[in-house]
């Protein structure tokens, strides 16, 4: 065995080390080589493409940006943070004089002494102690004095009615005319202590704002002695139904004075809207204020002095409240009230037949510069319908008014009086905010 011939082949090692190496397959990697022009090609083509990318991102944030905007404000227009129940128009049939009460015998009782009096005021306070934690007085303040010094310069003063605390603010409903020119507002409350508040939203038409104070300004002995105050339902009201006047309607702060209502079917015709005027057989002062109480502590009125004849001033008269809710909920939400500008009146049934004038809403004035002026509502026109929807009580007028926006394009139908008696027609009219 020792004699036999060894071979060896390249994938074994040599067995001499002076033995040449020889690789059947040898691999060489040659690099391409570097390429200028397609290399700015490339480039140029990335660069071209990120310009416009970002033109068009910007273009497309451009665009959506105010869609998103517009909703996001409509989102927040929306949010509301007081919310009043409504009560129903149809109640108004009970003001009908045909609805009137039937009169009932009453037995008077015999020899009424001062004590039978006096048991009756003191039942009277007990039923306004509730509705009375829930009055302050709003002063409007200017110059730079400090708004909780004596030194302050009052621009004007009135009653104010606390209708919500959410937790976060103490809403409180008061009249305009005290806070107009005011640099600050100061708000005094029932047990004496007194807060700031800033404007949520005024009403030129009524003359009524609400102002906000931060529940956190407020003591807390202050709060717990404060209450919100019970708004009731003024549709039911009758001729003869008692009533309690508190706040200043006699011109004194503080006063609390017992009556009945008068008359319920008195009207107030103010922009775009008509309230009805509560009329008691009250003693007041013709610059008193406050509210009108029930026999269950619940406002169904707001002093108003200034309406109805000259000679009435110093008869305590009030609007409606449920009339006033929707309002008073916009106000408190800060929200615009839609404007189109008229005043007018309801033509009844019965007044249509013995006048000829269409059912609806008779125009007793367009106010100038007004949107229903730009549009081509008269005087003397009868509005029938609000985008197609029938609309012949101002109160069903104003509730449709103010479910638009500003600058809305509505359809106004009208039957307006030409030569061959009442046609219809109708108008256009872009709405705008007061």
């Amino acid at each position: 065995m020792g004699g036999q011939k060894k071979y060896s082949s390249s994938l074994d090692t040599p067995s001499d080390p002076n033995e040449e190496e020889y690789n059947f397959i040898k691999e060489t990697i040659k690099h391409r080589p570097f390429n200028r022009r397609k290399f700015f090609q490339w480039a140029a083509s990335v660069a071209v493409g990120a310009v416009a990318f970002g033109i068009l991102s910007g273009f497309v944030f451009r665009l959506t940006v105010p869609v998103v905007e517009k909703y996001q404000e409509k989102d927040r227009g929306q949010e509301q943070k007081v919310k009043i129940p409504k009560d129903e128009p149809e109640e108004t049939g009970k003001h009908k004089k045909d609805s009137t009460p039937t009169p009932k015998i009453v037995e008077v009782p015999q020899n009424i002494t001062l004590a039978d009096y006096e048991k009756i005021y003191n039942e009277i306070l007990s039923v306004a102690e509730e509705p009375r934690r829930a009055l302050v007085q709003v002063s409007g303040v200017r110059g730079e004095q400090d708004l909780l010094d004596n030194s302050r310069i009052p621009s004007g003063e009135s009653e104010g009615i606390i209708i919500e605390n959410n937790g976060s603010g103490l809403y409180i409903l008061t009249e305009m005319w005290a806070i107009t020119d005011a640099e600050k507002i100061r708000v005094s409350f029932s047990d004496g202590s007194a807060a700031k508040a800033v404007l949520v939203k005024g009403d030129a038409a009524t003359g009524l704002a609400v102002i906000q104070v931060p529940v956190e300004s407020v003591k807390k002995t202050t709060l717990s002695n404060i209450t919100a105050a019970q708004l009731g339902n003024s549709y039911s009201l009758v001729q003869g139904k008692a009533v309690i006047a508190i706040g200043s309607p006699t011109g004194y702060a503080d006063s609390v004075v017992y009556g009945n209502i008068t008359s319920v079917s008195n009207k107030v015709s103010v922009t775009d809207m008509e309230y009805n005027l509560l009329t008691t057989d009250i003693l007041g002062s013709g610059e008193g204020s406050g509210v009108l109480l029930d026999t269950s502590g619940s406002i169904i009125g707001l002093i108003a002095m200034d309406y109805g004849p000259e000679d009435t001033h110093t008869m305590v008269k009030a609007l409606s409240v449920s009339q006033l809710k929707p309002l008073i909920e916009n106000l408190s939400n800060g929200k615009n009230i839609i404007y189109m500008g008229i005043r007018g009146q309801e033509v009844s049934q019965d007044t249509a037949e013995n006048t000829k004038i269409p059912r609806g809403i008779y125009v007793d004035q367009v106010e100038g510069d007004s949107p229903a002026m730009e549009a081509g509502i008269q005087t003397g026109d009868v509005i029938t319908a609000f985008n197609k929807e029938d609309v012949r009580t101002m109160q069903r007028f104003y509730t449709e008014l103010q479910k638009c926006q500003k600058e809305q394009k509505v359809k106004i139908t009208i039957m307006r009086r030409g030569a061959d008696g009442y046609g219809e027609t109708q108008v256009t009219v872009t709405l705008d905010v007061r």
